[in-house]
């Protein structure tokens, strides 16, 4: 038997991925996130029929592939650590915040069942984290920032430039998105009773996450800025955001090649503290995870034998990018079959949730 501290520099993190995984919170947790996802998702499907038309269905889906494609790119944020976007305010800020959670559940579906990112039991946890609170998070500080404002350029007889108004909102909306998620996950873990979270990881959590937050609100204000510069007229809109979105997912997939191979800001705090203990067997099964820590009980994911698995074609290295390309066309095609499926017959309208 060997047995193995953990680190950050050495963590194993097959079966962890980006997103919560099996095992990570109990049985009776997933299955009660599950109700509260599906509930809080058909509300959101329910209300995003006024949000959505037929043309702008098809926006919606290019926006869903676009935070598929940025949420690839993991950057390095701390030494042995990496981040990546989450998108949820983004596409609340382009699509509006009910279309924006069927966006992000649309890309969770995916990435668990595709590239077994994300436990399946995990996903109602999932969903409830980034596509519910997330988003939630991100599109009222949106709100909050816009009146307040207002009221500021009220109270100080001047404005702000639009494009420094827009930027300003969308930045405090995708900080507000990830503090929002990671509070949702400690909610979540909490409520599960799966195991004890020690001050001293709830505390590297927050700050581990803490450069990721500034890279969110970057990556928010610049895209909505751009965005916004695309939309003067609704024929120029159309076009000039359809490029802007293939532009995004075209450019972001070639970054994803080089991405970090470290494990994100979740994982590495979910691990603080485990040991794995394996046999030198040759057919021994994976580790398993003892001592003090989060992930102790996570599992390999169900599909993790999949041709996808890992963001990789058939396991082969160098295949990120082209695994990327599959993972935005079926995204694309499953969210532009959900979002067409909810439009109504009226007159097309772009939502673009921004100051004027």
């Amino acid at each position: 038997m060997i047995v193995e501290s953990l680190s950050v520099e050495n963590m194993a993190v097959d079966t962890l991925a980006m997103h919560m995984s099996d095992g990570l919170i109990t049985p009776r947790a997933s299955v009660l996130f599950y109700v509260v996802a599906v509930i809080g998702v058909a509300l959101a499907a329910w209300r995003a029929r006024t949000e959505l038309t037929e043309r702008s269905a098809a926006t919606a889906a290019l926006v869903t592939a676009l935070v598929f494609a940025m949420q690839m790119i993991d950057l390095p944020v701390l030494p042995g650590v990496s981040g990546h976007v989450l998108g949820g305010a983004v596409a609340a800020l382009l699509l509006g915040p009910f279309t924006a959670a069927l966006c992000l559940t649309f890309v969770l579906a995916v990435q668990a069942f595709a590239f077994a990112d994300g436990g399946l039991t995990a996903l109602g946890a999932n969903t409830t984290v980034m596509a519910l609170a997330g988003v939630a998070g991100g599109y009222g500080t949106a709100v909050a920032f816009r009146t307040f404002l207002a009221r500021r350029d009220t109270a100080l007889h001047g404005t702000m430039s639009p494009t420094a108004r827009t930027f300003t909102i969308a930045f405090g909306a995708g900080c507000a998105s990830v503090f929002a998620a990671v509070t949702g996950f400690v909610v979540v873990y909490a409520m599960s009773g799966a195991a004890h979270m020690p001050l001293s990881t709830l505390a590297y959590l927050y700050g581990a996450h803490a450069p990721i937050v500034l890279l969110e609100g970057l990556v928010t204000g610049v895209v909505v800025v751009a965005a916004a510069g695309a939309t003067h007229t609704r024929l120029m809109a159309a076009l000039g955001f359809a490029a802007f979105g293939v532009a995004g997912i075209l450019s972001t997939l070639t970054l994803s090649g080089s991405a970090a191979d470290t494990p994100d800001a979740l994982e590495a705090a979910t691990l603080r503290g485990c040991e794995t203990t394996q046999t030198d067997a040759p057919h021994a099964s994976p580790a398993s995870r003892t001592g003090d820590c989060m992930a102790r009980h996570v599992q390999e994911h169900r599909l993790a034998g999949s041709v996808l698995a890992d963001y990789a074609v058939g396991g082969q290295e160098g295949s990120t990018g082209a695994a990327g390309a599959i993972g935005v066309l079926v995204t694309i095609a499953f969210a532009g079959t959900g979002f067409r499926a909810l439009t109504r017959r009226r007159a097309p309208v772009l939502h673009l949730e921004l100051p004027r």
